[in-house]
C-alpha cells in the first residue's frame, strides 16, 4: 500500500508547454512512482529557480500527487551521434496547489548527467486535482553506447506568492535539516536506449542502375566505408527501415585501421520503400538512404478505344532515369520474346524517382493489352494493363436470328481545352488624394488606388505577381521622394476563384526604383483542383507624409503595377 503524507504540494489544471501541450492521458504499464517527495517553502522573492530556500513551508515531506503517481517516460527519434533523440513523459496525476495562483512547472531532465535546459510549462491554474499530462521535449545524442536520459526534479514557481514547490527523489523531510529543495537527489524516472557514433555510408555504383540512391531486388550495392574508429575484420553492411528497427541482407566486410573499407550486398527480396543502407563496425554505425524500388506500376488513361487512339501511360517504381518501352500485345506479357502487335512501340524516360509518363497509339485490332517494359540486367521487368479494342464495324445478328446477341463500337472522344491570358484591369480615373492646408505642423494624406483587376484565365499552375514601384511626385513646385508615399494593400478573390491569394506587406515605398509586393498567387496557395485560375481585385489604401514647410501647389507623379 503506497503512503499518504500529511501535506499534498503542488498545482493542478491543464498546463499548456511551449513547445506542446500537456493532456489528459492513460499511464502506460511501464510507468513507475517517482522516489522522494515535494518541498513547499518561501524564496523571498529570489528569482533564480534552484536558490535555496528563505524559510520552509512544509513542516514534513509531501507525496507527489494526492492520488498514486505514476510517470513514465520514453524517447524515440534518432540513434546516432549528431542525431536528434526526442522524449516524452506521461504523468498520471500532479499534486495540489499550496495557494490559490497559477503557477509555471520546470521540468529538469539530464542525460547521462549532463543536465538539459528546463521544459517549461506556463500558467497552471490552481487545483486540488491535477489531472495527467504529457510533457515533450528533444536533445542532440552526444556519446555511442547507452544513454539515459533522467528526470531530475520538478519546480513548481509561484512568484506572486514568492512560494516553489521542489519535488524530487529526496526521501528526508526537515525544515531545519535536508529536504527536497536543500538537497535534490534525482528521481527513479529513467529511460535508457543505445546509440551509435555515426560513421560515413557512401555507395559507390548499383548493378542496373544510372543513380546512386536506388535499387531494386536483385541488383547489387558497391559500398565504402569511412570515419570509423578503428579496425574491425567483422564488420555488417545491412538494408534496413528508416527506424531502423528491420533489417535485411546482413553480409560481412571488414574496416582498416584507417576506419576504412569497401563491400558490397545483394538487395534481397521482400522489401520496398525508404530505407537506409547501414554499416556497423566496432560498435558504431554509417546510414545513407537509399529507395528499394518495389513492382512497376502501370496505369492507362483509356482502356479502351478504336483505331487511332492515343493512351497516355503513367506509372511507378521504374528504373529511375532510364528508357521505358510501351507497346500494344495480344496477351500479357510473360516474358521475352514479347507476342507484340504491329504498332510502333513508343518509348519515355523514367524520372530521376521512378515515375513514368508516356503515351502509346493503338491502330492493331489484335491489341489486348498495352505494357511497358525495361531491361534491368539480365532478364527484365515489365507491367501492363488490359485493352479493349473496338473496330468500327461489327455484326449484331447474322441473318434472320432472333436472339439476344448484340455488338458495340466505341466511340472515343477527344477534347483540347485551350489557355486564355493572364491580364489586368484598372477601373478608369486617377488615385485623388485628399488635399491638405498648411498649419506649421506636419501633413499626411490619404487616399486609395483605383481597383485593379488581375484576370487569370490560363488553366495552369504557374501562379502570378502583382508589384508596385512609386517614382515619387515629380511634378509640381518641389519633388516629393518615393519614401513619403505608404500603402496597405487588400487581395479580394472573386467568386470563380478558390485560390488562396498573399498580401503584400504594409509599408513605405523604399525608393523610386524598388517594388512592393501588392498580391500574389503561388503554387502553394492553388484550390482543391491544383490548378490557378479566377479573378482578384487588388486595391490599397494610401498614406503621403509632408513637410511642415511643404511648397503649396499641385503635385502629380506615377505608381506602376507590373503582373507577371
Amino acid at each position: 500500500m503506497r503512503a499518504r503524507n500529511k501535506f499534498a504540494a503542488v498545482l493542478g489544471g491543464t498546463v499548456v508547454m511551449a513547445s506542446a501541450a500537456i493532456v489528459t492521458t492513460t499511464t502506460a504499464a511501464s510507468a513507475v512512482e517517482p522516489t522522494g517527495g515535494c518541498w513547499v517553502y518561501n524564496t523571498g522573492g529570489n528569482t533564480n529557480l534552484e536558490s535555496a530556500p528563505t524559510s520552509s513551508i512544509s513542516s514534513a515531506l509531501a507525496g507527489w500527487s494526492s492520488s498514486p503517481p505514476d510517470y513514465d517516460l520514453t524517447t524515440s527519434g534518432g540513434t546516432l551521434v549528431g542525431e536528434t533523440r526526442n522524449f516524452s513523459l506521461v504523468v498520471s496525476a500532479g499534486p495540489s496547489s499550496p495557494v490559490p495562483a497559477t503557477t509555471t512547472a520546470y521540468y529538469y531532465f539530464s542525460v547521462n548527467g549532463a543536465n538539459l535546459a528546463p521544459v517549461a510549462v506556463a500558467d497552471i491554474p490552481a487545483s486540488t486535482n491535477t489531472p495527467g499530462g504529457t510533457v515533450t521535449g528533444s536533445f542532440d545524442i552526444a556519446q555511442g553506447g547507452t544513454n539515459t536520459l533522467v528526470l531530475r526534479k520538478v519546480i513548481y514557481d509561484i512568484p506572486s506568492y514568492s512560494v516553489r514547490v521542489q519535488c524530487n527523489g529526496q526521501s528526508s523531510g526537515s525544515q531545519t535539516g535536508i529536504n527536497p529543495a536543500t538537497s535534490p537527489v534525482d528521481t527513479n524516472v529513467t529511460a535508457s536506449f543505445t546509440a551509435f557514433a555515426q560513421g560515413v555510408a557512401t555507395i559507390t555504383g548499383i548493378t542496373n542502375q544510372t543513380v546512386m540512391n536506388a535499387a531494386r531486388a536483385g541488383d547489387t550495392i558497391s559500398f565504402a566505408a569511412s570515419n570509423f574508429s578503428g579496425a574491425d575484420a567483422n564488420s555488417t553492411a545491412e538494408i534496413c527501415t528508416t527506424d531502423g528497427a528491420t533489417c535485411v541482407g546482413a553480409t560481412s566486410f571488414g574496416v582498416g585501421t584507417n576506419g576504412a573499407g569497401t563491400g558490397t550486398i545483394t538487395v534481397p527480396s521482400g522489401v520496398s520503400g525508404s530505407m537506409r543502407l547501414r554499416l556497423t563496425s566496432g560498435g558504431e554505425v554509417g546510414m545513407r538512404s537509399i529507395t528499394i524500388l518495389g513492382q512497376p506500376t502501370l496505369t492507362l488513361s483509356l482502356t479502351g478505344g478504336g483505331a487511332g487512339t492515343t493512351v497516355g501511360v503513367t506509372g511507378t517504381d521504374w528504373d529511375p532515369s532510364q528508357t521505358v518501352s510501351i507497346g500494344g500485345y495480344t496477351a500479357p506479357l510473360g516474358g521475352f520474346p514479347l507476342p507484340s502487335t504491329t504498332d510502333p512501340v513508343s518509348t519515355a524516360t523514367a524520372s530521376a524517382t521512378g515515375t513514368l509518363s508516356g503515351s502509346f497509339t493503338v491502330n492493331d485490332a489484335n491489341t489486348a493489352y498495352i505494357s511497358a517494359s525495361q531491361r534491368s540486367g539480365p532478364g527484365a521487368i515489365w507491367s501492363d494493363a488490359a485493352f479493349a479494342f473496338s473496330a468500327d464495324t461489327c455484326t449484331a445478328k447474322e441473318g434472320l436470328e432472333d436472339n439476344s446477341d448484340a455488338c458495340s463500337v466505341l466511340e472515343t472522344i477527344e477534347l483540347t481545352v485551350l489557355p486564355g491570358d493572364l491580364t489586368m484591369a484598372k477601373a478608369a480615373g486617377t488615385v485623388e488624394m485628399g488635399a491638405v492646408q498648411l498649419n506649421g505642423t506636419d501633413q499626411t494624406s490619404t487616399g486609395s488606388l483605383q481597383d485593379v483587376t488581375v484576370m487569370d484565365y490560363r488553366g495552369g499552375t504557374l501562379g502570378w505577381s502583382l508589384i508596385g514601384t512609386f517614382a515619387g511626385l515629380t511634378s509640381g513646385p518641389q519633388p516629393i521622394d518615393a519614401d513619403k508615399l505608404s500603402w496597405t494593400p487588400s487581395c479580394t478573390p472573386g467568386a470563380n476563384s478558390d485560390d488562396t491569394v498573399t498580401v503584400g506587406a504594409a509599408g513605405a515605398f523604399p525608393s523610386a526604383t524598388e517594388a512592393l509586393p501588392l498580391c500574389a498567387v503561388a503554387a502553394a496557395g492553388f484550390g482543391p483542383d491544383g490548378v490557378s485560375g479566377g479573378d482578384v481585385t487588388a486595391d490599397a489604401d494610401l498614406s503621403l507624409d509632408l513637410l511642415i514647410n511643404q511648397q503649396a501647389g499641385d503635385y502629380s507623379g506615377t505608381l506602376t503595377l507590373t503582373l507577371s
